[in-house]
């Protein structure tokens, strides 16, 4: 079995969990102050883990629920469910997600969106696709026919930039949405359906990993705030878009985290 075809049957065997539980849950329990973890999330994670020991014993594991798991050059980065809020309120706009690492670059991914059954993938240089056909971002080149997605971390800082953001862009783009699921939104930029996502201030690498090499091959561009090339393990925003307005969208959430 190839790395493609081990995360797209790993992930769909976890979507199939999570829609065995969608609408049935007994118990949500908090997860620090704006967040929240079922026992999907966890039934999900134990099985992804499950399978990438039983297929690749000795490479380490990062997953959301549960941490690290081993130490090796090979890791694997791993959301169980992306959209944990959505999943939780029956909003069917959530993903699995599945990321491969080599020596700190990431080299393949999956995400899995079940109610969809939309699975993306992506090779590093062998470009992206959505249920095995290729994909490519958008053309969109002008702010004011812009849909754009965002999300940010859950601290009080995040929330402040956040705002700052949201107020200063919406006057300029043709919509600002806020969908609850990363991975997938992320998707939805290499697929072509909207130009840009950006996230600021969080921590919590798995809620981009797949999808930062999913807009990549697909033939966008993904960066900081800063314009650097996006590291999985020090940057803390991100911007993912189409490459054609990225410049714009950056130089305008830059303006807006300079107001008072």
């Amino acid at each position: 079995m190839n790395i493609e075809n081990f995360i797209e049957k790993t992930a769909k065997g976890a979507g199939k969990i999570l829609m065995k539980h969608f609408g049935k849950l007994k118990h949500i329990e908090p997860k620090g102050r704006r967040d929240v973890v079922t026992e999907a999330d966890k039934l999900s994670e134990k099985f992804i883990i499950s399978q990438i020991k039983k297929k690749f014993p000795n490479h380490a594991i990062l997953g959301e629920e549960t941490g690290m798991h081993g130490k090796s050059e090979n890791l694997w980065v791993i959301d169980p469910l992306d959209g944990t809020k959505n999943y939780s309120i029956r909003n069917p706009f959530f993903n699995v997600s599945i990321a491969f690492l080599q020596n700190g670059e990431i080299t393949n991914a999956g995400v899995y969106a079940p109610f969809l059954d939309e699975f993306y993938y992506a090779e590093k240089g062998k470009g992206a696709t959505l249920n095995k056909k290729r994909i490519h971002v958008s053309d969109v080149s002008d702010l004011k026919n812009s849909f754009v997605q965002f999300c940010r971390g859950v601290s009080n800082k995040a929330i402040r930039n956040c705002s700052k953001i949201y107020s200063h862009l919406l006057p300029k783009v043709l919509a600002l949405r806020q969908q609850g699921a990363a991975e997938l939104e992320m998707c939805f930029v290499a697929a072509g359906r909207t130009p840009v996502y950006y996230m600021n201030d969080f921590n919590t690498p798995w809620d981009v990993a797949a999808g930062t090499l999913i807009v990549r091959e697909a033939g966008g561009k993904v960066t900081n705030f800063k314009g650097e090339e996006f590291n999985l393990f020090k940057h803390k925003n991100i911007i993912a878009s189409n490459g054609k307005i990225h410049e714009k969208i950056m130089k305008e959430i830059n303006k807006a985290l300079q107001r008072v």
